[in-house]
Order: structure tokens, then sequence, then C-alpha cells
């Protein structure tokens, strides 16, 4: 096993272990195991930028380059996009369903090769990869962020406000609208430096390519989030269903468009 797959490990392990945590706390009504869960959430975050630093290192540039490379970064992202709101909102009762989210995405990067292989003609301009892929990582890891607090939101509604394991539903809806608020423009960056770039590769700004057209979807459906989640009407209730949906389409963005469809980021998934 080399370093990097042993920080993915304990990582994997730190973010399991912070679930399992939380919930043992849950259901023993102990306080003090969020703050361990919360702890244990930013120890997998170090492991994780660890791994990103020394891949970065071995491959000579951005390390999001493949899926392998942008899950980890994807999982980091999540990580630091929790630590970042928790600073400014009482919401370490999240770091269970972060975790997971992070989890599912090491996982999904222990399954992909991990060699370091020469960048695809596509991918040889190291600005772009470094700004454009980075700033969709990290607008798809606020969402993830936004995702979970809309999930504890929903669940705290249904349990009538009684869960003493979540935050209340105000604070995770003040969670998830901060997050959205964020990064719905760094999306919004993320797919203009795309075509940018794709004009630059392809001589085209926009060609209709799978993940162009889901990337275009998953901004209207936030677009659509930030015009009703200042509503009090029924309106006002769909806020956090769409900021599901929302992460549903960051997901096929991600995933499902270059690994499913054939298209000119089909090399993503290499």
């Amino acid at each position: 096993m080399t370093i990097a797959s042993a920080l993915l490990v304990a990582a994997l392990i730190a973010l399991l272990g912070a679930t399992l945590v939380a919930i043992a706390g849950a259901l023993g009504g102990r306080g003090a195991a969020g703050g361990i869960a919360h702890a244990a959430v930013l120890l997998a975050g170090t492991f994780l930028l660890a791994a990103l630093i020394l891949r970065g290192l071995l491959t000579g540039h951005a390390p999001w380059s493949n899926l392998h490379e942008t899950a980890v970064a994807f999982a980091f992202g999540v990580v630091a996009v929790y630590a970042a709101l928790e600073r400014r909102l009482p919401i370490r009762s999240l770091a269970p369903g972060v975790a997971l989210v992070g989890a599912g995405l090491i996982g999904l990067a222990l399954a992909q090769p991990d060699e370091v292989r020469p960048l695809v003609p596509a991918l040889q301009a190291p600005l772009l990869l470094t700004v454009h892929v980075g700033t969709a990582i990290l607008a798809y890891a606020i969402g993830a962020v936004a995702f979970a607090a809309a999930t504890a939101e929903l669940v705290q509604n249904g349990a009538g406000g009684t869960l003493a394991a979540l935050p209340p539903a105000a604070i995770s809806r003040a969670a998830a609208h901060r997050a959205v608020l964020l990064g719905f423009p760094v999306l919004t960056a993320a797919i203009v430096l795309g075509a940018v770039w794709a004009n630059l590769a392809w001589r085209s700004y926009w060609s209709n390519d799978p993940k162009e057209l889901a990337a275009a979807a998953t901004w209207l459906v936030y677009g659509g989030y930030l015009h009703v989640a200042g509503r009090r009407d029924g309106w006002g209730q769909l806020a956090p269903w769409l900021l599901i949906l929302g992460f549903a389409a960051v997901l096929f963005t991600y995933l499902g468009a270059g690994l499913v469809f054939v298209g000119e980021h089909s090399y993503a998934g290499s």
C-alpha cells in the first residue's frame, strides 16, 4: 500500500468512526459524542489534504485530472466547507451526514486506478485545469453540505423538531442557504471557465456535451432554489427538496454525464 492510499484509508476510517460515534452518542444521550465526531471529521480532512498534496507532488499538476483524484478532492472539499460553516453556525451535529458523503467519495476514489498517467491533450492546460476543475469541485462540495443540511431540516421537521441529534430546522435551513449563496457564484464561475476552456480545446464554447447540459441543469436547479428560498408560502416549502434535487444533479454531472454518456468529457472517468 502506498502512502497516499494509506492516508485515504485512514481518512475513511476516521469518517466512518465519526458516524458511528455520533449514532452511539445519539442513542446513548452522550453530549460529548458530537465533539468527538466533529474532531474525527477534521482529522479525516487533514489526511485528505495530505493525500492531495502528495498526489500533486507526484503528478506535477493540480491533483484533480481523473476520477480517482477528483473524488479525493471532492471529499476534502466537503469536509472543508463543513468546517468553514461550522465556525459560523452551530451545525456540529451535521458531522455524521457530512462524514457519510465524504466516506462514499473516498470509497469511490479507492475503487479507481491510482497510477500516475500523462494528461490527455484536452487537459494539458495547467492553469485552466487548476481553476476550472478546482472551482467545479468546490461548487460540488458546497452542494453536498447544503444537501446534508436540507436533509437534516426535513428529518427534523418530520419529527416535530424533537431530535436532539440534529440541529434545529431553522439552523439547518440557514446553513443550507448560506452554502448556496456561496456555491452558486462558484458554480457559475466553473461553467464560464469551462466554456472558455472548451473553446480553446475544441474551438467551441458550447457543444451540447452531456456534462455541459448536466451542469446547466444543475445551475438551473440551484437558481430555482434561490427564487423560492425566501418565500413563506408553499413554494418556500420546496426549498430543501430543491437542494436534494440539486445534489442529485451534482452527482449526475460529476459521474453520470461522463461515465454513462459518451461525450467530450468521457476521459474524466479514466
